[in-house]
């Protein structure tokens, strides 16, 4: 087993541990990871769709890094798979964001060509709804009258 791997089952178990606190830890593009969505192994997209992200959760970008980074650019650089100005760059192949706003959070593979095949992931933060609380019963009836 290699380090990287140790280091996500460890990180993995940490942030179980504790997800009470952090949010939810969500893996991107799951057991496939940060890949190139060739032969229809992932697509980010429909990844996202059934997800259900919030402030404090954890995404996790677990790749190669001799082959992919991860940059967050702006909305207009998502578009244009532009990644010559990213708000953050990741290089380590295993990297853990914290979702600390609301609203879009965007992320490319800056590798040439890379976005333009689909390796690029709209992550939408949206408010906690708690859940709904149970109705008060009704206040019983009165007893009629002897």
């Amino acid at each position: 087993m290699g380090l990287a791997t140790r280091n996500l089952q460890a990180f993995l178990m940490m942030a179980a541990l504790f997800q009470v606190s952090l949010g939810a830890v969500y893996m991107v593009g799951d057991s496939a990871g940060w890949m190139l969505p060739i032969l229809g192994i992932v697509d980010y997209n429909k990844w996202t769709s059934n997800k259900t992200f919030h402030v404090g959760d954890i995404i996790i970008f677990n790749y190669n890094s001799l082959f992919h980074n991860v940059r967050e650019v702006t909305h207009q650089n998502f578009k244009n798979c532009n990644a010559t100005s990213p708000i953050v760059s990741y290089d380590s192949g295993f990297d853990a964001i914290t979702l600390k706003t609301l609203g879009h959070w965007y992320f490319i593979c800056g590798v040439a060509g890379h976005c333009q095949m689909g390796m690029k992931v709209d992550i939408k933060v949206t408010p906690f709804s708690p859940p709904p609380t149970a109705s008060p019963a009704p206040a019983p009836a009165p007893i009629s009258g002897a």
